[in-house]
């Protein structure tokens, strides 16, 4: 049995995305080859907005998927209507959470770089039609 996947997928833990962000993967290319998950409060918020543990810690665990199961690309997934984003911040408008969280998002991809600049990172933002997740645009942003 084979240890080793292409693809690790950092989410936000929220519940609400568990089903659509399944079924999305599933269809895409990034199940190919398997993929690991790192999910998290924020996704990618806390190697940013965490402290030197918490970060330390977030990488040691990317640092398991690229050097153990080999994974080549890292995607980097936020939404909308994020709850961890929320108690940090009191943004005044959708458009500037998302605007904080894809800044979040390209600071998240330097810093894995910095450790592991063979992996190729991508960015996906997933866009909640409605308060329940049951409905979600996904988009590729990088």
């Amino acid at each position: 049995m084979s240890h080793i996947c292409k693809n690790l997928l950092i989410r936000c833990m929220d519940f609400r995305l568990n089903k659509e962000t399944k079924k999305w993967i599933q269809e895409s290319d990034f199940s190919e080859g398997g993929f690991d998950v790192i999910s998290l409060a924020g996704a990618s918020k806390d190697i940013i907005d965490g402290n030197e543990e918490i970060k330390n810690n977030f990488l040691k665990h990317i640092g398991v998927s690229v050097n153990l199961h080999q994974a080549e690309k890292i995607i980097i997934f936020h939404h909308s209507n994020c709850g961890a984003y929320a108690l940090d911040y009191k943004f005044g408008s959708v458009q500037e959470e998302k605007e904080k969280q894809f800044a979040d998002m390209k600071k998240s991809k330097e810093i894995i770089l910095e450790r592991y600049p063979e992996v190729e990172i991508v960015f996906v933002w997933g866009e909640l039609k409605d308060k329940n997740g049951e409905e979600i645009e996904f988009k590729i942003i990088s």
